[in-house]
């Protein structure tokens, strides 16, 4: 239950239904849910690791605006650690990393829905950067991408095109697969400035 009203909730902000800044009661959700306060401020407290809500003590949970400053921050860790994670993960992939990695794009071309694009970006990257076996840094990227996603259903929302394009991920396997490791590093760690690029226009437009 606690993962159906989250799942709710996360809709309601990705679609604007639930805009920045709005309160969410307890007392409301739970009366929706037809369930106790319990699993309701569990979903809170999801929301808000996730990056969707503000549960501030006394006060209540509020749907957290999308800020400039976390944006640009957490960018910069990205492009950070990124080339450090593939430096070590690329001489380790295998052709079953390969097949994992077509199997997900090949999704995301296909997706309808595109709320669920961001979490499909999340398995690709979990693909290409897990066989370096950080599992510390890999945590932190998880935190990025599961911020990100309001982000990128925020895009969504306003373009004109639904589909998200994946050349930019088929490029970097393609050269994994050459062999050509460093420029498969230089060209990711350019097409993450390229997207950090989107992401502060999203950012400043909120």
């Amino acid at each position: 239950m606690v993962g159906k009203i989250a799942n709710s909730i996360r809709q309601c902000i990705n679609t604007a239904s639930y805009e920045s800044g709005m309160h969410l009661k307890e007392s409301a959700i739970s009366s929706e849910f037809g369930v106790s306060r319990v699993p309701v401020r569990e979903a809170f407290r999801l929301l808000q690791s996730e990056g969707y809500l503000d549960v501030i003590p006394n006060r209540g949970s509020f749907v957290r605006p999308i800020s400039l400053s976390h944006v640009m921050e957490t960018a910069m860790v990205y492009k950070l650690l990124a080339p450090v994670i593939l430096e070590k993960a690329i001489p380790n992939y295998k052709e079953s990393t390969y097949r994992k990695a077509y199997a997900i794009l090949d999704k995301i071309d296909k997706a309808e829905d595109f709320t669920n694009i961001g979490y499909l970006l999340w398995d690709f990257a979990k693909v290409i950067y897990s066989p370096s076996k950080y599992d510390f840094m890999l945590c932190i990227f998880e935190e990025i991408y599961s911020q990100s996603t309001r982000l990128l259903c925020e895009f969504f929302r306003k373009a004109e095109s639904k589909q998200y394009k994946v050349e930019g991920q088929y490029k970097f396997l393609e050269l994994c697969k050459a062999g050509k490791k460093d420029e498969a590093i230089a060209f990711w760690s350019e097409f993450i400035g390229n997207m950090e690029k989107f992401a502060v226009e999203i950012a400043k437009a909120k």
